[in-house]
């Protein structure tokens, strides 16, 4: 047994019949109760917080502010499919970042600078596919990835071009904002750290930052886009917190970079990453027309 972990149970007076590693956690039984013990991590402050907020949805834990551990109760997980565990996970989200959610005041030099690094992010990468495509016109054969890629390179285009014109838009709105909402963000997206029995239990919190709704949502988008439609993903988190034109807009266009395709000697691997990612981005294409149009 490893010697923090040893001295731990001593000073917590546990009395173990039996304890595993699962990952980075250990989960110890003293014959009553089962315990989770997570070494080098400390949340206390982070569900002090929570409770202060009345988000109550963690294991119990036993946190001192000056432990280098976290401890907490071991939950027994129900087993949900993955369809009905993203919509449980997405609404719990959106409960945390309502019932941590602020106004900050605009720093107009931050929003510049942030802007423009998006902007010149997009502009590059339009830059590298028109290169990336006139690379590919001069092969005399095509390989599978590469046709693919070519066939679908205007819908990259056109998220990309689509992209900037909002973004332009969405800066001049937000010079006339004077604040923006930030919320507590779990920042550990994964379906395991949600666990389903009597209540829900969000596990994990070592990621968690402050910052806006916009970036989590993006996250589990991009991970999950196969199990859940981007427009149904708005419409369960939009039941706990619902988003301003702006962070809509600007969640739109993250999520239509597309990533940098770097072809190589494995075609099959190429093929298969681009036609995933030509899936994801013509899901977030319907809605950034439809939204377009709406500004």
């Amino acid at each position: 047994m490893n010697s923090e972990l040893t001295r731990i149970i001593k000073e917590r007076n546990l009395h173990p019949i039996s304890y595993k590693k699962i990952k980075s956690v250990y989960v110890i039984n003293d014959g009553k109760e089962s315990y989770v013990i997570k070494l080098n991590t400390n949340n206390y402050d982070i569900y002090r917080y929570l409770i202060s907020k009345d988000f109550l949805y963690f294991p119990k834990n036993f946190n001192d502010k000056i432990s280098n551990y976290d401890i907490s109760l071991y939950i027994d997980e129900l087993i949900i499919s993955n369809e009905q565990k993203i919509n449980d996970y997405i609404k719990l989200i959106s409960l945390l970042h309502n019932k941590t959610s602020y106004l900050r005041e605009i720093d107009l030099d931050e929003v510049k600078e942030k802007y423009e690094r998006l902007r010149n992010k997009i502009k590059l990468l339009k830059e590298y596919n028109l290169g990336l495509n006139e690379k590919i016109d001069h092969n005399l054969f095509l390989s599978p990835s590469e046709y693919l890629l070519i066939r679908n390179i205007s819908l990259i285009y056109s998220l990309l071009d689509n992209s900037i014109i909002i973004l332009d838009k969405l800066y001049n709105k937000l010079k006339e904002e004077k604040s923006i909402r930030i919320s507590l963000l779990h920042n550990n997206v994964d379906l395991e750290h949600l666990i389903e029995n009597d209540n829900y239990y969000l596990i994990s919190w070592d990621k968690s930052y402050f910052d806006s709704p916009i970036y989590e949502i993006e996250k589990i988008y991009r991970k999950y886009y196969q199990i859940i439609e981007l427009n149904d993903l708005f419409k369960v988190y939009e039941l706990n917190n619902k988003l301003n034109l702006i962070e809509k807009g600007l969640l739109l266009v993250n999520l239509s970079i597309p990533m940098e395709f770097k072809l190589t000697n494995n075609t099959y691997l190429d093929t298969k990453i681009i036609n995933n990612e030509i899936k994801y981005l013509k899901k977030v294409y319907e809605l950034l027309i439809k939204y377009e149009n709406e500004i």
